[in-house]
């Protein structure tokens, strides 16, 4: 699991690695808006009745063990969705692009990696871009990042050529 980060409220929220981009965060945000509003909607309509917990994603379930929140308590779930608010609009983005669509276990690992050791809300988009034949582009907002066999092909091309003109030199 992620760590949880400290906010300025003394609060602690994480993200748990199932979230990966702006987009996922976004549906947990609707998500929990959704729920909010049911029990609230459940109070105010039959205030003595227990509370009957809507039907939650997996995602939002992880979020919420993740971070002790109980999802009958109004107040956290006010910070919850403040936090996923703020978390969509000012968590930095990590953009990795690499040649062919990366296996989930892949983008998983590499989203706990960068929360772990970057940013702990840090949010990855994933890209796809045929043309680096092989690796993957990172770019964050202040760098960018090339591991492509592109890349690579063109920084030794001279190396290359120089090997295929000694080969074709030796036929």
């Amino acid at each position: 699991m992620s760590k949880a980060v400290k906010l300025d409220d003394d609060t602690q929220f994480g993200l748990p690695p199932a979230l990966i981009g702006r987009s996922d965060v976004s549906r947990l945000l609707r998500e929990i808006e959704e729920v909010d509003y049911t029990l609230e909607t459940q109070t105010i309509r039959t205030p003595d009745q227990p509370l009957t917990i809507p039907a939650m994603s997996r995602a939002l379930q992880e979020t919420l063990t993740l971070n002790n929140i109980e999802v009958t308590n109004l107040d956290e779930r006010k910070r919850m969705i403040e936090s996923l608010r703020e978390a969509k609009e000012t968590a930095p983005n990590v953009q990795i692009t690499f040649a062919v669509d990366p296996e989930p276990a892949i983008t998983s690992f590499l989203v706990k990696w960068i929360r772990e050791n970057l940013h702990p809300r840090a949010l990855v988009s994933v890209g796809l871009q045929p043309a680096i034949i092989g690796g993957c582009v990172v770019r964050t907002p202040d760098h960018i990042y090339d591991f492509s066999l592109r890349k690579r092909f063109k920084d030794e091309q001279a190396n290359l050529i120089q090997a295929i003109n000694a080969a074709i030199a030796r036929n």
